[in-house]
């Protein structure tokens, strides 16, 4: 069972296996889809840049109010970010553990 649990990756160790800021070139997801600032600020996107935004946990984009843990890349399927981008290559998330829904998580454990 513990085989099939998805090993999280620092922040560190998937930017030194990409090399590069995923976005230098391109229009970031949070502008295509004028996301508000308020969002922007929250979303691992802005702070992770090295990666699409289809292949980090947790944002905005995948999270919904029932919830979701910000896994699910059905949304990005569809997105027109991700068509524009992603070149049709299959879905992988990458970075786990820095997502909206991990941050949300940690502000209600304090809380309680």
């Amino acid at each position: 069972m513990a085989e099939n649990k998805v090993k999280a990756k620092k922040a560190t160790e998937v930017k030194e296996e990409q090399g590069v800021n995923f976005w230098a070139d391109k229009a970031p997801c949070y502008k295509l889809c004028n996301c508000p600032e308020m969002i922007t600020n929250e979303c691992p996107v802005a702070k992770y840049q090295f990666l699409p935004c289809w292949e980090i946990e947790g944002t905005y984009c995948k999270l919904d109010d029932k919830g979701s843990t910000g896994r699910d890349t059905s949304i990005c399927e569809t997105c027109r970010v991700y068509k524009k981008y992603g070149n049709g290559e299959p879905i992988v998330l990458k970075l786990f553990g820095k997502g909206i829904d991990t941050h949300l998580r940690e502000l209600d454990k304090i809380a309680k």
